[in-house]
């Protein structure tokens, strides 16, 4: 008897140790367990955050990208129908230049001064000046090599912009040797020339930035073969501005102020409609000194100053 009950006993400990072990192990998986959770919590928190934060991050971002779009997108350039110093040169070119027909039947005097080869260093800037200080605008066709070239250049373009002035395209290299080899006008070179300009505008100006002007390097009249690239420009919706008035700035010689203001004089001549070549590079001084003499001038004969758009 004494042994049978020694045996219950011993296995009643047992059983109990067993159901401490268990309930200890119990309580320590639980520990774990919840510790893991609470761990997991705190990380999945920490995400959390890392998360708001880099969306709070990306929202400032997109912001701040659509902010600086939405500024270059504008830049200040005037569209054609808002513009009330511009003329649509799809309406002026097939009336004048198109027909050599620089006269006018309402009495009208309208001179249009425009500038290639820019922007430079210092000369538009000094041509800017002046425009502003007669609240004259004008007419520009920049030089995509120029713009490389020129570190101020997308200052000096986008206070062409919001300054109220038209902006047109001379192309990117000036290379007549490359656009016109043989004094023929070779239309896949100047159609990519030009687009490469465009680029680089639109890098200036913003991607929704466009012109439907173009001047060829050395003119329109200078180069044989011009009826295949005339075609595509028609199909482009791009049109072509030579002139019918000039400074003489365009010779290899930088002249004085008075001989610039007398072929002025000259080749304006009695026309009622002036749309005028100047160069604003920096060789080019004589531009700069006698610009103010040539809108007093043109001011005496009665005309009014628009650009092309």
């Amino acid at each position: 008897m004494i042994a049978k009950e020694v045996k219950r006993r011993i296995k009643k400990i047992r059983m109990i140790r067993k159901s401490i072990i268990f309930i200890i192990s119990i309580i320590v998986s639980m520990t774990i367990i919840f510790q893991f959770f609470d761990r997991l919590n705190k990380c999945n928190g920490e995400a959390y955050k890392k998360v708001e934060v880099l969306t709070s991050n990306n929202k400032e971002i997109n912001e701040k990208i659509e902010e600086d779009i939405s500024t270059v997108e504008n830049s200040g350039y005037i569209r054609l129908e808002d513009d009330i110093n511009a003329d649509d040169v799809s309406d002026i070119l097939p009336k004048t230049m198109y027909k050599w027909n620089f006269y006018r039947e309402d009495n009208r005097k309208i001179a249009y001064l425009t500038f290639d080869d820019g922007p430079s260093k210092h000369s538009t800037d000094k041509i800017l000046d002046i425009l502003k200080k007669n609240n004259i605008k004008a007419t520009f066709f920049v030089l995509g090599s120029s713009i490389e070239n020129n570190n101020n250049s997308s200052e000096i373009l986008k206070r062409i912009a919001k300054e109220g002035h038209a902006i047109g395209s001379h192309g990117y290299s000036h290379n007549y040797s490359k656009l016109y080899p043989n004094r023929i006008v070779d239309v896949k070179a100047v159609i990519e020339d030009f687009q490469k300009n465009d680029m680089l505008l639109k890098e200036v100006l913003g991607k929704d930035f466009s012109t439907r002007l173009i001047r060829l390097p050395g003119g329109h009249s200078s180069w044989k073969g011009t009826e295949a690239l005339d075609n595509v420009l028609n199909e482009m919706g791009i049109w072509q501005v030579d002139w019918n008035a000039l400074n003489g700035d365009a010779e290899g010689i930088d002249f004085p102020k008075d001989v610039l203001l007398e072929n002025l004089k000259e080749t304006v001549g009695d026309k009622d409609i002036a749309i005028i070549l100047m160069h604003d590079t920096d060789n080019k001084k004589g531009t700069v000194e006698y610009l103010q003499s040539a809108i007093d001038y043109l001011k005496s004969q009665g005309f009014e100053f628009r650009t092309l758009k």
